[in-house]
């Protein structure tokens, strides 16, 4: 018998919400898609001090992930009258916006000369723009499998909320390359200005659909009292020996690299294989959103049907295989137009159901086994893990560019150079999909028995 536990959020309000996800991945995939190319190629530093950079922000967001997460957990006035996550998530996001009209304004100086002075901004406000977009993330995250309680309102909402994602991936791809123009940095920093602008307005929108209710504030706190709080280091502990928690943690990590790696690869893709202008990566991108868009309904569909998030995963991550193989070897625009609306297509189904329904299932087996809710500090801890993903896509892109031979000083490259810039685009994110996939099928073992007894579990224990 299923342990459903009734909700009810109106539409608007899951809308509203879903402005959070927008936010995550518009800006996300502004800076990701972006950031690489223009240090690189723009502003002329090297790709390893990029690289260096990118390592130094990785061990920086190691630390600060778990702490962050655990410190925004406890109590305090403010978030014991507005909620454990609104005011989190208020105050971050706007000095997180911030950061990224500073990452793409760095000093304009002669890059030969001024290496160390470049390396330095970027590696500075690549650290605040991590230490903000962490506040922000952990509480949003952890905001959802309280928001939402039921497996059916999961999927009704993850399919909302995963469209919005897509829509803001692709606006997130499109609009930059309505602005940018290549060998023109100054239409870098004009874009992230507009791109700031839009966000701020978003967030607006989104403060409806964020907010907690006094009701389930109470609640917490109440339980929240007849516990003995337990230290950072204790929580940790426990977690990192909990099997799906660590599974997760793992697939997100290759998760995060299959989703950048295709968005920073496109720029090169595009100026280097197709000879095209910045504007084919917005008709690209906004083939991969349709695509996205399109699947949400149909991914939610039969995810009703099976009922199996486990199934859902498998089925979504073998499709996304045999795209990401396709795309390997697109060779002109057209192919490039139906590839990515087909790996939009898949891609929607896999990242959604990994994102919200299965991240909330590893959660809320946590929150029966520990008799509390502390989301905000397993998704910090998680947090600690995954952000060195960007860190491997970095080194990535550096070995397969100098191993291939690519010359960021030239406006054409060899055919070595242009191969290597399609494994940055498709066999990498392959190679990672079906290595997830395979851990998933493996070890994950939250059935949908297993998941409706944590339900029945966490509503007699009042959480």
């Amino acid at each position: 018998m299923s342990a459903e536990i009734p909700s009810k959020h109106k539409n608007i309000e899951i809308f509203s919400y879903s402005g959070g996800s927008f936010l995550q991945e518009f800006i996300s995939t502004v800076f990701g898609s972006w950031i690489f190319f223009f240090y690189e190629i723009e502003v002329g530093l090297n790709s390893w001090l990029i690289t260096l950079g990118y390592t130094i922000y990785a061990i920086w967001n190691a630390l600060n992930s778990p702490l962050l997460g655990y410190y925004t957990n406890k109590e305090t006035r403010f978030t014991k009258s507005l909620g454990r996550h609104f005011p989190w998530i208020m105050i971050s996001a706007f000095p997180w916006f911030l950061t990224l009209y500073f990452l793409y304004s760095p000093p304009i100086v002669n890059p030969q000369e001024n290496q160390a002075l470049i390396f330095i901004w970027f590696t500075i406000f690549i650290c605040i723009y991590s230490f903000f977009f962490t506040i922000f993330g952990i509480n949003y995250g952890a905001l959802f499998p309280k928001k939402f309680r039921t497996e059916k309102e999961r999927r009704k909402a993850s399919g909302i909320i995963g469209a919005i994602a897509f829509v803001a991936m692709g606006v997130g791809s499109i609009f930059p390359a309505l602005l940018i123009k290549f060998n023109d940095r100054f239409t870098y920093s004009y874009m992230a200005l507009y791109s700031m602008i839009i966000a701020i307005i978003v967030m607006i929108l989104t403060i409806y659909g964020i907010r907690e209710k006094k009701k389930e504030i109470d609640k917490y706190y109440q339980s929240k009292n007849q516990k003995n709080n337990k230290s950072f280091l204790k929580m940790m502990k426990y977690a990192m020996k909990q099997r799906n928690f660590v599974l997760i943690t793992i697939i997100f990590f290759l998760n995060l690299i299959i989703m950048q790696s295709v968005g920073a690869a496109f720029p090169y893709i595009v100026k280097y294989v197709f000879n095209a202008p910045a504007i084919a990566i917005g008709l690209i991108s906004l083939c991969y959103l349709v695509g996205a868009v399109v699947s949400m309904p149909v991914w939610t569909k039969l995810g009703d049907k099976i009922n199996n998030n486990k199934k859902m995963l498998m089925i979504t991550g073998t499709f996304l295989i045999f795209t990401q193989f396709f795309l390997i070897f697109v060779s002109d625009l057209t192919l490039a137009f139906i590839s990515a609306f087909l790996y939009g297509f898949c891609i929607a189904g896999f990242y959604t159901i990994l994102s919200m329904p299965i991240n909330a299932d590893v959660l809320d087996e946590l929150v029966v086994k520990t008799g509390e809710r502390n989301e905000s500090t397993y998704m910090g801890i998680r947090g600690f893990f995954v952000n060195f993903s960007i860190v491997a896509l970095s080194a990535i892109f550096a070995g397969i560019h100098e191993i291939t031979g690519f010359n960021k000083e030239a406006e054409t490259q060899t055919i070595l150079a242009q191969w290597g810039i399609r494994f940055t685009l498709a066999l990498v994110p392959m190679i990672c999909t079906i290595l997830a996939l395979f851990l998933f099928w493996k070890f994950y073992d939250l059935t949908p028995d297993k998941v409706n007894f944590i339900k029945k579990k966490i509503n007699e224990l009042n959480l």
